[in-house]
């Protein structure tokens, strides 16, 4: 994601699910982070914050 750009809930799930996902791979968290585009800090902050929703 590009500095200061707003991301929807949805998009923030997927990218919360996509990074858990590589990390159960076996993927370090900065690495799927980094693919994912996001900082480690957002990571931590979004799942703290959207950690209980669930995408179908």
């Amino acid at each position: 994601m590009k500095r200061g750009q707003k991301t929807s809930a949805e998009q923030v799930v997927l990218k919360l699910r996509q990074i858990e996902v590589q990390t159960a791979q076996g993927k370090s968290l900065a690495l799927a982070c980094k693919e994912a585009e996001i900082s480690e800090q957002s990571y931590y902050r979004w799942r703290k914050e959207y950690g209980s929703l669930q995408v179908d």
